[in-house]
């Protein structure tokens, strides 16, 4: 089965599929700034309906549902909390804003905005903090691959950025072996660093992998924000075209509308209108693939979930972490909207937990 777009119908049926492959569910996190705080509220959310649904002791984390996440920019961060460190969606969102009030403050911001706004020596230490306090005995340098990771495993996680030389095609950054074109053997916050580097948020980096090979690396960008197609790419690749597609959930970090930024004043005003443009464009470039996925997957009943808050004017600057409890709000808003109460319900009807395998 070919791997392109055209080959949804098909990647589609494998919801009936008569094979003994145990049911595979996909997780796909948008890119989009700093409001990724949204999707992680939105997935606690259907991790605990699930739980009722399910009638389970226990909130169970995603690492333990999915078998294979994929995030781009605050989303690749998301992805790596839940899968590779195997958090719960709540605890992620915990070290998320911790994260945050570090990264996007006042405090952090360059003194004249040279390759991106904020300083990325602080994001690269507060991503060594979140992985050295996940696991007793870790160190903050970790590296990216999990020897137990893998097609026969949950929790498997790549994230994508572009070198500097070929941005035509991103680069793939997995935990696990086993497909061509590995990517590269890097560090955790290394990965991190890489598919959250947009030009005008963060500077690029330079990762040398074992072979002494150096590459400057940002994030995908556009056309890979919502990295849903990617993840159908790599599922068929990883878990085999004859696999059971069960669930794919896609999250996005909330839509502005046509006037959902507010606008910069003063001395900030041409780089913050350069970072309206640019997070509004992901927001638009993720809602495409967004209608594109919902429109073929139409005829496979249950399988394809999109969430994603559309914000009210004026609701939020793009680089202020303090107003977090404007993105709590429109997303518990968003969450008590009687549709998507039904979608979740309806996500945890068909869903399957722990021991998939």
């Amino acid at each position: 089965m070919s791997a392109n777009l055209k080959s949804l119908e098909s990647y589609s049926s494998m919801a009936d599929n008569t094979s003994n492959n145990s049911p595979v569910n996909l997780l796909s996190l948008d890119g989009g700034g700093i409001h990724g705080a949204s999707q992680l509220i939105i997935l606690d959310e259907i991790m605990k309906r699930i739980q009722a649904k399910k009638q389970l002791t226990e909130v169970p984390k995603p690492c333990e549902y999915f078998h294979l996440i994929r995030g781009s920019g605050t989303g690749g961060l998301n992805a790596i909390m839940l899968g590779q460190l195997k958090m719960s969606a709540e605890d992620a969102l915990q070290n998320y804003n911790k994260l945050a009030a570090a990264v996007f403050s006042s405090d952090n911001h360059k003194p004249f905005y040279k390759d991106g706004k904020f300083k990325a020596s602080t994001l690269e230490a507060q991503i060594k903090e979140i992985v050295k306090h996940s696991h007793g005995g870790y160190t903050g340098d970790e590296s990216l691959l999990d020897p137990d990771a893998g097609k026969d495993s949950s929790g498997n996680v790549f994230v994508c950025a572009k070198t500097i030389v070929n941005v035509e095609s991103p680069q793939r950054f997995r935990t696990y072996v086993g497909l061509p074109n590995q990517g590269p053997d890097c560090k955790i916050w290394e990965a991190v660093r890489a598919t959250t580097a947009t030009p005008t948020i963060f500077k690029s980096i330079m990762i040398t992998d074992p072979g002494e090979i150096s590459s400057l690396y940002m994030d995908a960008g556009l056309g890979h924000n919502n990295p849903s197609k990617e993840v159908r790419e790599e599922a068929m690749q990883l878990f085999g075209s004859d696999c059971h597609l069960e669930v794919f959930l896609s999250i996005g970090t909330g839509h502005p509308g046509s006037n959902g930024f507010q606008r910069p004043k003063n001395i900030e005003k041409i780089l913050s209108l350069q970072l309206i443009k640019t997070i509004t464009n992901i927001a638009i470039d993720c809602e495409s693939v967004a209608f594109d996925f919902a429109r073929q997957y139409n005829n496979s009943l249950g399988i394809y979930f999109r969430f994603n808050v559309m914000y009210g004017t004026g609701a939020l600057k793009v680089d202020d972490w303090q107003r977090g409890g404007d993105v709590l709000a429109h997303t518990n808003a968003y969450l008590r909207d009687s549709d998507v109460v039904k979608m979740i319900d309806k996500l945890g009807k068909t869903s399957h937990i722990k021991n998939i395998w």
